[in-house]
């Protein structure tokens, strides 16, 4: 009697530990609207974004998820300012952001 539920455990224990590492997966750029580079001060980081603007941001290699709070971003005489309701400096990082339309900065909540 043992044995069968040593194997369910065991197996139950395999789909825990492999669904973290399904999540992980890394995303299609292709399923992206834009594609764009960000640097919080660790380095460039490609991520994908949709056409909403505070969708999280998708790193292309690991698939982690940055969140937008605000945005400071131009593109010759084109200047784009915005901030969700309530964002504020004290639980985000401002950092460069780069696509092939525009550049300047976005803050994201810490990470």
């Amino acid at each position: 009697m043992r044995l069968p539920i040593t194997a369910v455990l065991a197996a139950a224990l395999s789909l825990a530990l492999a669904g973290p590492a399904a999540a992980k997966a890394k995303p299609d750029p292709a399923s992206f609207s834009f594609l764009a580079t960000i640097d919080c001060g660790s380095g460039p980081v490609q991520v994908g974004s949709t056409d909403d603007i505070y969708a999280p941001l998708v790193s292309l290699s690991t698939g982690k998820k940055y969140t937008p709070v605000a945005w400071d971003v131009s593109a010759g005489d084109f200047n784009f300012v915005d901030a969700t309701k309530g964002a504020t400096k004290q639980h985000a990082v401002d950092c460069d952001y780069t696509d092939d339309w525009v550049a300047g900065t976005v803050t994201l909540k810490k990470f």
